[in-house]
């Protein structure tokens, strides 16, 4: 009996040695540059594959993906750079088709929130201005109100197309990407003009603070009124590390990740800071081995759902769209691999 209590007391005793490295290295795995690697493959089949079963361009399917492929591409990891080139030409081929309709004044569907998130996601792939950029540029200048803003023409599909903010920021990011010279004066009063409406408007979702602080930067406003909009979104960081879409909901990779890239990419946050060291541990606690994170869809779809090659059935497009902020996020805590920045917001 002795001999028995003795081997047991042993083999705990080995136990209590092992366990602490055995966690340690489970923890070491969960790093963002490993967590980016494996995201970054699913991410890159989505794009084609999506405009061949849809017959449309997605903010959630292209243009958000295309934005985190080019933060990854800007920090060294690697990029399957034929897929880039086949979405870019996929995409030609179905918005050239309707060149005529933008210049007329229509075309796109979801409005000025896709048609901008479109350019925003084109830059990201390395398109040149062509003649279906220009003519969505003509499309998209005309669209703005009187006020100065873009307003959000399909309110169903928060929170990608529920808000103003997130329309007249990227619009007039768009038009700076890609006007063609010859508008280059209007297009400065333009985005004077919506620099103000920036100013005076008072943001009251998640999304709404993101694109609000990406709209005051891209727009070239005043340092105070940044720091004002940076402040805000900081106040909205929860005991989790996490940013909620809503003040109802709770914390999820979606709002947390697009918070991240804002106060990184528009507010200067060093991504060493408590703030943004905390986000980064939420995404990484709550990141699956599959290289995706899960986040609830509560839009209101038109679009009969098909499956896109990204799990969580009807949660699939609000998620592909959450994993690629938050890829966005953790990538950007990495160093650039070169000096040159490639990033176009």
């Amino acid at each position: 009996m002795k001999r028995f209590i003795s081997c047991l007391f042993l083999a705990l005793s080995v136990l209590c040695l092992l366990r602490p490295s055995i966690s340690s290295h489970a923890e070491e795995t969960v790093t963002p540059r490993n967590v980016v690697t494996k995201s970054l493959p699913l991410l890159q089949t989505l794009g084609t594959k999506f405009i061949e079963a849809s017959g449309c361009v997605s903010c959630h399917n292209n243009s958000l993906p295309a934005m985190a492929i080019a933060v990854a591409r800007e920090r060294g990891f690697k990029i399957d750079e034929q897929a880039v080139q086949q979405e870019n030409a996929k995409i030609a081929e179905l918005w050239g088709a309707k060149r005529e309709q933008f210049l007329q004044g229509s075309g796109a569907p979801g409005g000025n929130d896709t048609a901008s998130y479109i350019l925003i996601g084109l830059a990201a792939n390395g398109q040149t201005a062509n003649a279906t950029t220009d003519a969505v540029v003509h499309y998209l200048a005309g669209q703005q109100t009187q006020a100065g803003n873009w307003d959000i023409q399909i309110r169903s599909r928060p929170p990608l197309e529920a808000s103003h903010f997130n329309a007249t920021a990227l619009s007039l990011r768009a038009l700076q990407l890609y006007a063609p010279k010859g508008r280059s004066e209007s297009v400065k009063r333009q985005i004077a003009e919506a620099r103000e409406w920036l100013i005076k408007a008072t943001p009251q979702t998640n999304e709404d603070r993101a694109f609000h602080l990406f709209g005051l930067h891209w727009s070239g406003a005043d340092k105070a009124t940044k720091q004002k909009a940076i402040t805000q979104l900081l106040a909205q960081q929860r005991s989790d590390g996490g940013w909620a879409q809503l003040p109802t909901m709770t914390s999820d990779a979606f709002a947390t990740g697009q918070s991240l890239v804002a106060l990184h990419r528009a507010g200067g946050l060093p991504t060493t800071d408590p703030a943004y060291q905390r986000g980064v541990q939420y995404l990484l606690k709550t990141w699956k081995p599959d290289g995706t994170w899960h986040v609830q869809s509560r839009s209101f779809p038109f679009q009969k759902q098909f499956e896109s090659g990204f799990p969580y059935g009807k949660d699939q497009w609000i998620s592909a769209a959450a994993t690629s902020w938050a890829v966005m996020a953790l990538a950007l805590t990495i160093e650039p691999a070169s000096t040159g920045n490639s990033i176009p917001w």
